[in-house]
């Protein structure tokens, strides 16, 4: 079990804790309002995307999220500050306190280009997760990505950190996984290679190999009987599609 206190010093954040950390990191360049970006997105959206996949991975993860640490390469005011409310709002949905987001900007030489970083800090109070032989796969969202799909803050094909965390919170889930660019069917993959399992695919009606882009969707293995109880959890109308199905492996390979 880890026990965690975050508290600020001038303008470091200070950790006492005993226990497992997990970590996790993301960056957007030339995605932006700036000039010399390749592609235009105004500076709510990009910090959203920016944080979203670090804080879907460390909650899939079984973790609990205790700070966040924005790196802006843009000046404070006005860009800045759009994102950094962006960031804080997220991080609010994830659990973290105002106090626990910390970062900076650039405020030294005039930028013509978007650039972030961040870094999420996570307390691991239980083991990793894992699926169980039996559990059902089930895709909340849809693998949705720039350029074949419009990507937008609330995009009703997309799962929000809050439902995940609902989710998660339920007591109905084994195990959870973001899918990023290798999509659905990888993801599986991995997560039965984490159990130790075999698995197989179901007959359903998304493209299982298209690119989830910044976590638009994410699986969740659960007990066939739990899965139709996960969309109370949910929006009216997001996207839930099963999957595959994990067993044990045969023993004779």
């Amino acid at each position: 079990m880890l026990a965690s206190m975050t508290r600020r010093f001038r303008d470091l954040l200070v950790f006492e804790a005993t226990g497992s950390l997990v970590i996790a990191c993301d960056s957007i360049g030339g995605i932006g309002p700036k000039p010399a970006d390749t592609i235009a997105a105004d500076a709510r959206t990009t910090a959203h995307f920016g944080v979203r996949v670090p804080l879907l991975e460390v909650l899939c993860a079984g973790a609990r999220p205790i700070a966040l640490v924005d790196t802006l390469c843009v000046e404070r005011h006005p860009t800045g500050q759009l994102m950094i409310d962006e960031i804080r709002a997220l991080a609010a949905e994830a659990g973290i306190p105002p106090q626990a987001v910390t970062g900076s900007t650039e405020e030294n030489v005039l930028t013509t280009a978007t650039g972030i970083g961040i870094t999420v800090i996570a307390a691991l109070d239980d083991e990793l997760p894992k699926a169980q032989p039996g559990d059902v796969v089930v895709c909340v969202g849809l693998p949705i990505s720039a350029p074949d799909f419009e990507i937008r803050i609330g995009h009703p094909d997309q799962v929000s950190v809050g439902e995940v965390r609902a989710l998660l919170d339920s007591g109905l889930v084994h195990d959870a996984l973001p899918v990023g660019s290798r999509g659905v069917s990888f993801e599986v993959a991995e997560m039965a290679r984490v159990a130790d399992l075999a698995f197989t695919q179901l007959d359903c009606p998304i493209d299982l190999h298209h690119s989830g882009g910044p976590a638009s969707c994410v699986l969740f293995a659960c007990a066939p009987q739990a899965a139709a109880a996960l969309t109370r959890c949910l929006a009216p109308g997001r996207p839930v599609t099963q999957v595959a199905r994990f067993t044990s492996p045969n023993p004779a390979n």
